[in-house]
């Protein structure tokens, strides 16, 4: 069995022959939020409960802030969409899996089988263009999330720890927002039927805002 039912009765094939039907890979918004608002991160080592949805919403409010375009910050909204169908794994784990396929002289599998996923979600979109067009911004906006979740909600101390190279590099270190706190009540008491919802809405007025970007420029 390499398929799932998505939260709305849909089957979403992973792999195999039934990944080639045109209803295999069918992407929905609604199942897109439900199932990331209920998806934590850090493989749940946080101080409370923190969602990808959650995440992907900072991702939207880092690029806004960055003065990103709607269709950008869409982009930022929808960077981890695909994890909604092939569930979170930490980068640590991701680099475990990968050195086992390789050390027994495969392919680092689970990059294949991420990247084949958010492709197809993102093409799907149509967000494929801007995804290419701005890969350097969308992974500074997503280290700038990591950075204020790392501050925030994880035990990380630095004089016990060792330093994570995306965050630490001697000539590129990324520093946390300083205008957000992920620790605050208001955010804990906030549920996932709220961040999915959350979701959703910043989805619907980004795509709108980003419709009227392009009428206004086709207009011109």
């Amino acid at each position: 069995m390499t398929w799932i039912i998505t939260s709305t009765g849909r089957e979403y094939h992973l792999s195999g022959p039934g990944a080639l039907g045109a209803e295999a890979r069918v992407f929905d918004i609604e199942d897109i939020a439900h199932h990331l608002s209920l998806i934590n991160r850090f493989m749940g080592a946080t101080s409370r409960p923190y969602s990808v949805a959650e995440h992907s919403l900072l991702c939207c409010d880092i690029a806004a802030r960055a003065g990103a375009s709607p269709v950008l910050q869409l982009a930022a909204l929808m960077h981890d969409a695909h994890k909604a169908y092939v569930s979170e794994l930490s980068s640590p784990a991701k680099i475990a899996v990968d050195g086992y396929g390789m050390a027994g002289g495969g392919v680092a599998a689970w990059q294949l089988f991420e990247a084949e996923h958010a492709k197809a979600l993102r093409a799907s979109f149509g967000l494929l263009t801007v995804f290419a067009s701005h890969r350097g911004f969308l992974r500074n906006v997503n280290l700038q999330a990591l950075a204020a979740e790392r501050r925030d909600l994880t035990a990380y101390d630095a004089g016990r720890h060792a330093p994570w190279p995306m965050l630490d590099g001697a000539s590129d270190a990324v520093e946390a927002p300083g205008w957000v706190r992920l620790n605050t009540a208001r955010r804990e008491a906030t549920t996932w039927r709220e961040w999915r919802g959350a979701f959703l809405l910043r989805h619907s007025a980004l795509k709108a805002a980003a419709r009227e970007r392009l009428r206004e420029a086709l207009a011109c």
